[in-house]
């Protein structure tokens, strides 16, 4: 049985190794990521808050880190991510007296936490979360870093993932550097578009 005490100390410990990160956000972003999972889903439960946390945290080992340039498809890397990072949880939540049922689910939420998982609300949830915060705080730190065809790309990966719910949060979103603001309304009015287009094909296929 899980005590309050030890559920601190699990805390403290995921926050302390995502603090080593060479991805100088990754600790106020696992913060912003429970900040927002609280405020799509206010009673999460412990094994979504410590997803939360923990999500990316195979990106501050660097022994175990993946390097994105390993891979042609950015979806398999964000796979391969999640996967490691769910591995990783395991080991270290496994140090601990917390049940096995909350382990498992913990670990499952982090390896669906880049794409979702079908009929898996909390899993959507720490999903829209994580990209949420992307906007929300990690972006201008990346578009610093990766520059503007990167940042587009990104976004767009980025908005294309969060759930109709969620895309409502970024209605009234500005940021400081305009191109941001800019690519943000292109990505938008494509996915405007792209929806209008599917509608009238499904139209069409059922006249």
């Amino acid at each position: 049985m899980m005590t309050q005490d030890s559920l601190k100390e699990i805390k403290a410990e995921i926050l302390e190794i995502v603090s080593k990160s060479l991805v100088p956000e990754d600790c106020a972003h696992a913060k912003n990521v429970l900040e927002w999972v609280l405020r799509l889903k206010p009673d999460a439960d412990i094994a979504l808050q410590l997803a939360a946390l923990g999500h990316d945290i195979e990106r501050a080992i660097p022994e175990r880190r993946l390097n994105r340039n390993d891979y042609d498809d950015f979806d398999a890397f964000k796979r391969d991510h999640a996967e490691n990072s769910a591995r990783i949880i395991h080991e270290l939540l496994h140090k601990y007296e917390i049940d096995e049922e909350i382990v498992t689910k913990v670990c499952h939420l982090i390896r669906h936490h880049e794409h979702g998982k079908e009929n898996d609300t909390e899993a959507y949830v720490l999903n829209d979360a994580d990209s949420l915060s992307f906007f929300d705080l990690n972006l201008p730190y990346y578009f610093e870093r990766m520059g503007e065809a990167e940042t587009f790309f990104r976004m767009q990966w980025g908005y294309r993932r969060l759930s109709e719910r969620a895309r409502t949060y970024l209605q009234n979103v500005t940021f400081e550097a305009e191109p941001l603001n800019d690519f943000l309304e292109q990505i938008k009015t494509s996915e405007h578009e792209s929806s209008k287009c599917a509608v009238f094909q499904i139209f069409n296929s059922a006249s």
